[in-house]
């Protein structure tokens, strides 16, 4: 395969994979990542390792997972010895562009890239626009939008906003709003762009993240009524864990025992077109990269950082840290990737990580992924062949940890007596709860082992000096067990 030698990651925030229309979805407009994924590979099963943006986004740029790196949380920062994929691509000598929501602090943030230009995130509690970064503030000044981004942040300290679960129109214009700065900025900065110097961009986009608040025209885009509920919707939470239910009742100011199905479809009519606007910034990207003569260049990457609730058992948003929540619908993502050389519609159903996208990117533009990292580069999947085999896909929530192979899931919660187990093949929205079934005891108790075998071989000291060379800890896991069995 070629080597191009351009790097552009669209970054997308609480976007669930379900909810493209290369995902099957039949209610939402997405033409521009549709024809993305027409035109190189679709990994339909790709899982967030975290279901929190700060946690992922450190994960899918280091290829190491959370517990590992140290971005175990929004609260925290990733290990300053860690290494981003921003930071192998400036080693490289690249021009390294970071727009939009980058999430990842201030240290990382200066180390990644060479040049940025930030929105930050919107902060649905935050009732002021001062919570944006300085970029995006100064700008909206400038602009003469000031006033209708205060107007759209007073709009969270309202009643009404917390009793409509934070879906409202936003009042910023279109042209104003976040993610269609972010788009533009993008543009610009391909449209700056030397021919001959080879360049990382990662765009943010801080949508469809909650508040459920797009601008008009997206606001109204899609008619409520159109838009089909969750089959959970109105199901108990009767053997699910406690915390699903502590959280349904108080996890995020709100009290979604109060959510109705009328309120529901307004917030996912907001959110459809949210998606609808972030899939825009993806066309105005790519028209770019064509009009520049840089498309034959360049590898393409679409993803979102984790998934949304989205009325899953009646509940919205995602995971906090108090409430860890691990259901597919929080952690399957969109993943597409797309190089000039590649199999154009290819479509790979073996579940795979996200953090398997940095060693991808890296070996796509012919750079030698880092000893340290733990994803499995995708690029053979990229040509037509498969996708690294794995018995299961991990994530984790604070302490709360999940392992799922294709057919069977398990969610654990160290020192307590409840937990989660499902067959994902013919439950696949997460209904039965077979922990306690005596019948699948068996099941349970294996995947537990394989769980607590998988975190063992996902330890990756790194914070340490070892005389013997990078990632000696892969050596350490393996040699004992190779010379008992001679």
């Amino acid at each position: 395969m070629t080597k191009p030698k351009n790097v552009v990651l669209i970054l997308s925030d609480q976007l669930r994979a379900d909810c493209v229309g290369c995902g099957g979805n039949e209610v939402v407009q997405t033409p521009h990542i549709d024809a993305l994924a027409a035109s190189g590979t679709h990994f339909t099963h790709t899982f967030s390792q975290h279901p929190q943006c700060a946690p992922s986004r450190a994960s899918l740029l280091t290829g190491r997972y959370p517990h590992v790196n140290g971005a175990v949380s929004n609260h925290t920062a990733m290990g300053e010895s860690e290494i981003t994929l921003g930071e192998y691509f400036r080693e490289a000598g690249y021009r390294n562009i970071g727009l939009g929501k980058l999430h990842l602090f201030e240290q990382k943030e200066n180390a990644a890239f060479t040049e940025t230009a930030q929105t930050g995130g919107q902060q649905s509690d935050a009732t002021s626009p001062d919570v944006l970064h300085e970029d995006y503030k100064v700008w909206l000044k400038h602009n003469g939008y000031w006033q209708a981004a205060e107007e759209a942040y007073a709009i969270h300290g309202t009643d009404q906003y917390w009793d409509d679960f934070q879906a409202n129109v936003n009042p910023i214009p279109v042209e104003a709003y976040i993610d269609s700065w972010v788009g533009d900025r993008a543009v610009e900065a391909i449209q700056r762009q030397s021919a001959a110097e080879p360049f990382f961009m990662f765009v943010g986009l801080p949508n469809p993240h909650m508040p459920f608040d797009c601008p008009e025209p997206f606001a109204s885009m899609y008619d409520p009524a159109d838009i089909p509920v969750p089959t959970t919707f109105g199901m108990g939470l009767d053997r699910k864990p406690p915390i699903q239910a502590a959280f349904k009742r108080e996890g995020r100011r709100v009290n979604y025992e109060h959510l109705t199905e009328v309120k529901l479809r307004q917030a996912m009519a907001y959110y459809y077109g949210a998606v609808s606007l972030v899939d825009e910034q993806v066309g105005k990207v790519m028209g770019a990269l064509e009009t520049a003569g840089l498309r034959d260049d360049t590898v393409i990457a679409f993803c979102s950082d984790h998934g949304e609730l989205l009325g899953h058992f009646g509940m919205l948003t995602k995971s906090i840290d108090e409430y860890p929540i691990l259901y597919d619908v929080g952690l399957r993502v969109p993943l597409i990737v797309n190089t000039p050389d590649g199999k154009r519609g290819h479509i790979v159903d073996e579940p795979v990580e996200l953090v398997d996208l940095c060693p991808t990117l890296l070996e796509a533009a012919g750079l030698e992924p880092g000893p340290e990292i733990q994803g499995h580069s995708l690029c053979p999947a990229l040509s037509g062949d498969e996708a690294p085999a794995r018995d299961y896909v991990f994530a984790e929530s604070g302490a709360v940890k999940m392992i799922r192979s294709r057919r069977h899931k398990l969610v654990y919660y160290p020192g307590q007596t409840y937990g989660e187990l499902y067959d994902v093949t013919e439950d696949p929205d997460e209904i039965d709860n077979l922990y306690d079934d005596p019948s699948h005891r068996t099941l349970r108790e294996r995947m537990k082992t394989d769980l607590l075998d998988r975190l063992i071989g996902a330890e990756a000291a790194l914070h340490g000096e070892c005389k013997r060379g990078a990632a000696y800890w892969r050596y350490l896991h393996t040699k004992a067990f190779e010379s008992s069995s001679q």
